[in-house]
């Protein structure tokens, strides 16, 4: 090999070799490529392939409309014109939570591989988890929506400029849940069990599945404190009734009380995780 004294001996400036990317920026573009990695996978093999993430919702919505609006609630709300976009865009948002939360519970022990080899920070595990299915999401949600808007579904007002602030507070609360479980889950097994159990009654005490029309006023004040029934009540309310949001009308000031469990989650969820991960290793 024959070298050139005179560039041997230059020194190498930083703009030959580049500027080093930062922590910040090196956790983020791990967390992106395991999310899209996450979701690539997950349809991989199958005949068709995304379209999965399609059927479920839609037969969940077909199953729901016609137990409850067609068979039980016929003539009993005037709420009825409203309902099946309602019910649809409930089991969007619900779908979403159901399958990032799960799929947060195993986020730290189906890597148990790269955990025991890799080093770097636990958590961008459950987070790429979550944002795999947020991909989902919004891909479901555009699609209802450039459906919806052609046919009248939906009525944008100045209400609309809310949904940015509710799935910024849905996904923290999906974040905070996934931090907690996924940490929870490597010592406690049985955790995934409880946790499915847990969906099925929060799937009805959220009110999707019927208008809230049809609850007694004394019982709408405790649901309300549900901040999953809160965000999916509002963001309806945000697209499909021209109104002031829901849980404005009804909690007033005490609004305060489901945003701040939403912190309240993430934060122990976030505490939860870190004082647990250093363990991680030994347990799995």
């Amino acid at each position: 090999m024959i070298s050139d004294p005179a560039l041997s001996e230059r020194p190498v400036t930083t703009r030959e070799v580049g500027p080093r990317p930062s922590a910040f920026r090196i956790h983020l573009n791990l967390t992106r490529e395991l999310a899209v990695t996450a979701f690539k996978l997950k349809y991989t093999g199958s005949v068709l392939g995304y379209a999965w993430s399609l059927v479920k919702p839609l037969l969940i919505f077909g199953t729901t409309y016609l137990v409850f609006a067609v068979f039980l609630l016929r003539g009993r709300t005037k709420a009825g014109e409203n309902f099946p976009v309602e019910l649809l865009v409930g089991i969007v948002i619900w779908t979403f939570f159901a399958d990032a939360t799960q799929s947060a519970v195993g986020a730290i022990v189906g890597n148990a591989h790269i955990v025991r080899k890799a080093y770097f920070p636990r958590w961008i595990l459950v987070l790429a988890s979550t944002l795999s299915a947020s991909m989902t999401f919004a891909v479901n949600l555009a699609l209802v929506l450039v459906i919806g808007f052609p046919l009248g579904w939906f009525h944008v007002g100045l209400q609309a400029l809310l949904l940015p602030l509710l799935f910024v507070e849905l996904y923290i609360l999906v974040a905070g849940i996934g931090l907690l479980l996924s940490s929870l889950f490597v010592f406690y097994r049985d955790l995934g069990h409880v946790w499915e159990i847990t969906l099925q009654l929060l799937f009805y005490a959220s009110a999707i599945v019927f208008p809230f029309s049809l609850i007694p006023g004394r019982f709408r004040l405790l649901i309300a404190f549900n901040p999953l029934a809160q965000m999916l009540e509002d963001t309806r309310r945000a697209l499909i009734t021209p109104v002031i949001p829901w849980s404005s009308d009804i909690l007033g000031s005490l609004l305060i009380v489901p945003c701040a469990a939403v912190c309240l989650v993430f934060l122990v969820g976030l505490l939860v995780f870190n004082r647990l991960s250093p363990k991680f290793g030994e347990a799995l």
